[in-house]
């Protein structure tokens, strides 16, 4: 496995680890500030008061029922794991001892379009990066304590997301070895909040058009967004125009006003399009607003 920090080899025994198991976590908001992100917060065995947001508490409820634990950790098909409504938010890992890493065996739909890349049948490691090295070492502190914990971190900042909020639980054999790792992973994004609201489809794209976001008014008229993400335009299969000058667009807030055809229920709709743009984590984005006449 290679990693881009100072700790390579076993995770079980590499410096990273060590420090989030004796939870002395310098190493950790060095490594964090050496890439320019804030420290990521890692609370072991968190109570159900810890727990702020609605995904993240049902999912620990789960868990903590007399038969959700013991379920996940008896069933070797996670395909069969009675999981919904979670589902959209959960990752299930099995470790890969012979490389060092661990191996997405289920990658949650939200998960993947916030992170815009599906990892089902990945490996950790290539994330790339800090953040790999950070959970490689997480998940290896999971296996060795056996224990649920809590992690906040900040994302690069080329992910569309404020923050990353994961609890993770080990899943034990028959044997009470950890064989498998479950855990839900939610962004929080106070951008995508607001456009959830919006009655019309909304879309999120990169100066160049890719598609980064896309409302939930938005997923039912056109659908989930494909993996890897593509252009705005290819999406909404219309021809969407963009600013060529985000940053100078949004210094001085402007907004385009225009009209396209597009298809809504197999049925020619006009629609007016209002294309804004925004900075957010240091970067540039469109808006666009899409409201069917």
């Amino acid at each position: 496995m290679k990693t881009s920090g100072k700790d390579q080899g076993d995770p079980l025994n590499c410096a990273l680890t060590k420090t989030l198991l004796d939870m002395d976590f310098s190493s950790v908001s060095d490594l964090f500030a050496e890439n320019g992100t804030g420290a990521p917060a890692v609370l072991w065995n968190p109570s159900i008061y810890d727990l702020s947001h609605l995904v993240i508490k049902g999912f620990s409820e789960f868990m903590r029922a007399e038969d959700g634990l013991a379920k996940w950790a008896k069933k070797g098909d996670v395909d069969d794991l009675d999981i919904h409504p979670f589902s959209p938010w959960v990752m299930v890992l099995e470790p890969v001892p012979e490389q060092s890493d661990f191996r997405y065996l289920k990658y949650g739909t939200e998960i993947a379009a916030m992170f815009g890349r599906d990892m089902t049948g990945h490996c950790t490691s290539e994330i790339g990066g800090h953040i790999s090295d950070f959970f490689v070492a997480l998940y290896a502190a999971v296996i060795i304590r056996k224990q649920s914990v809590l992690s906040v971190h900040e994302p690069p900042s080329g992910v569309f997301a404020t923050v990353w909020r994961r609890l993770i639980y080990p899943l034990l054999d028959e044997n009470g070895e950890v064989h498998m790792i479950a855990a839900v992973n939610v962004p929080d994004n106070e951008l995508s909040a607001g456009l959830e609201a919006l009655p019309d489809p909304a879309l999120v794209t990169r100066q160049d058009g890719v598609l980064m976001y896309a409302n939930a008014s938005a997923r039912r008229l056109f659908g989930e967004p494909v993996l890897p993400r593509g252009h705005i335009s290819d999406y909404c299969d219309m021809n969407i125009e963009l600013p060529a000058d985000a940053e100078g667009f949004a210094r001085a807030e402007g907004l385009n006003i225009s009209q396209t055809m597009g298809s809504r229920n197999q049925v020619l709709v006009h629609f007016e399009l209002l294309t804004s743009a925004t900075f957010f984590r240091g970067l540039q984005y469109y808006i666009v607003q899409m409201k069917p006449n």
